[in-house]
């Protein structure tokens, strides 16, 4: 067969072990289907040529991060190498032996943390930028000397266990923030060993290694904590909120926070939003990006007004709705106003992920579908918004129109 998108698209499924399919026009080229729905380019071939050349097979990289015009010219590049006398899956079984845990994780953070493996999206910067931050704080101090070959599920497990009882904790020096402080705990092991072994998927599609290792350890329940805020604790931040702002700063934090409630958007949707995501004729957000890629947040009356109130303040040539105090970037601040808030309105364990867990809480006390509390919040999985089921059949719901209203009246101004 002529591999293309096409054909290769149309494969059928893989029921057992793997399969091989070549390319017609390019002896040596194929693909490598396996059960689990991967596929992958692959070039093979005899070291000097001819039958009595030493057969090897090299992989050239994942069928969706590289295209078949991708992968074509780099297959012909290797079996013209291999016809000459060089032997690229020697020259891999030699990075393999050799490369270590720090080199694995630069070489991602160059190439692989780019893309969602997921969804196949571009990542954000602010993604990038975290993920990097965990590999850099959490897996190179322990690890980053080990030879990614020779580390198995155990040194995994030991890795989550230290970094589960705080062996990372620490405090760096930042360039941009001043100071940086490294927390460890169940949380962040759970967090850490993931996107390990996404690393690890990525060096196993590279051909770095055969099997991921991380595959199987044994994490703790996510660390997930559904925190709800009640119609008491709505009004006391509400009060807070309506306190003069003290400076530029809180006052654009004020109304982040405003528009978070208001839409049960993710932090990052409404920190990092661009006036052109912004559709009042229609009134919601189209994201161009997001945790789940591309998304639409529909916008109550309410969030409209805060985000009018913004435009009257934008110049004609502004890019952020939310502008950074400094530089040409957006608004960064929110955590250092969010801390202060939480603690004048008494509800000092409130994070601002909370904020999103309320909005879904009260939609579902409210008698709103589970479906549509995950449409607005962009949940790819019904399990995602299977969480709030509980809060359907509670006293809340008859109160919905209350409880809203109070909010409207308490947290709002002008709703």
């Amino acid at each position: 067969m002529k591999l293309g998108a096409r054909s290769i698209n149309a494969l059928p499924k893989v029921e057992g072990g793997v399969r091989f399919y070549w390319d017609d026009e390019l002896p040596g080229f194929g693909l490598r289907v396996r059960a689990n729905g991967k596929k992958h380019f692959i070039a093979q071939y005899r070291v000097g040529g001819g039958k009595g050349g030493r057969s090897r097979r090299v992989t050239i990289g994942t069928y969706g991060t590289l295209t078949v015009d991708d992968a074509r010219p780099l297959a012909k590049r290797i079996l013209a190498d291999a016809y000459l006398g060089k032997d690229h899956a020697e020259e891999r079984d030699s990075i393999r032996k050799s490369q270590t845990v720090s080199q694995l994780i630069d070489t991602w953070a160059g190439d692989g943390v780019l893309i969602n493996r997921r969804t196949g999206a571009r990542r954000s910067a602010s993604n990038i930028a975290n993920e990097v931050a965990l590999a850099t704080h959490h897996l190179k101090p322990l690890i980053g000397s080990r030879t990614v070959e020779n580390l198995t599920k155990g040194d995994i497990e030991r890795l989550r266990n230290q970094i589960a009882t705080g062996q990372t904790r620490t405090t760096r020096k930042g360039r941009k923030r001043g100071l940086i402080k490294v927390a460890g705990g169940e949380g962040t092991a759970t967090r850490t060993i993931r996107l390990l072994s996404s690393i690890l998927s990525y060096a196993v599609d590279q051909g770095i290694i055969e099997k991921n290792p991380a595959l199987g350890v044994k994490l703790a329940p996510g660390g997930q904590r559904h925190r709800y805020l009640s119609p008491e604790e709505l009004r006391r931040l509400g009060a807070t909120l309506d306190q003069p702002p003290g400076t530029p700063a809180a006052g654009t934090a004020v109304a982040i926070i405003r528009l978070l409630i208001l839409t049960g958007a993710r932090r990052s949707e409404i920190e990092g939003l661009r006036w052109s995501e912004v559709d009042f004729q229609f009134g919601m957000l189209r994201k161009e990006t997001s945790k789940t890629g591309a998304k639409v947040i529909p916008l109550a009356r309410a969030a409209l007004q805060i985000l009018e109130e913004q435009r009257q303040w934008a110049s004609g040539n502004q890019v952020w709705v939310f502008p950074g105090q400094k530089g040409e970037g957006h608004f960064d601040s929110l955590n250092k106003e969010w801390t202060r808030i939480r603690r004048q309105a008494g509800i000092a364990d409130v994070r601002i992920h909370d904020l999103r867990h309320t909005y879904a809480s009260f939609g579902a006390a409210g008698g709103v579908g589970l479906p549509l509390i995950g449409g607005i919040l962009g949940h790819r999985q019904a399990s995602t918004t299977q969480r709030y089921a509980h809060l359907a059949d509670t006293p809340l719901r008859a109160a919905a129109n209350v409880i809203a209203g109070e909010i409207a009246a308490n947290l709002f101004r002008g709703a």
